[in-house]
């Protein structure tokens, strides 16, 4: 629930960031850098809500190449210890097989 709360919450401070940008920075200019400049002109909102989501997209996709090696090796670590465990489970049913069948003598003797 607290989730919710805090999606409502950044849903409510991106509509008053975009209501109170829009109000504000209406200007309109076109961006130049060195000799190169936009053949159109934009407000300078447009300009920064498109250089934010350009922004959060490179941060997002280089978050997800740097972390898709280790997912992976994360993924192969995960099936050897399932692996593992399902060998040790083997040799612990091995183990106490012998032991049960000891038991199962002795109580046969016993009730007879």
């Amino acid at each position: 629930m607290t989730w919710l709360k805090t999606l409502l919450f950044v849903c409510l401070l991106f509509l008053v960031f975009v209501f109170a940008a829009l109000a504000v920075n209406q200007q309109q200019v076109a961006l130049s850098f060195v000799r190169w400049q936009t053949p159109f002109t934009l407000s300078i909102f447009w300009w920064l809500l498109m250089a934010l989501l350009l922004g959060i997209f490179l941060g997002w996709f280089y978050n997800w190449v740097r972390h898709f090696p280790l997912r992976m090796q994360m993924r192969k670590l995960r099936k050897s210890l399932e692996a593992a465990e399902s060998a040790l489970g083997d040799q612990r049913s091995q183990l106490l097989s012998p032991a049960d069948v000891a038991y199962e003598k002795s109580s046969s003797k016993l009730s007879s």
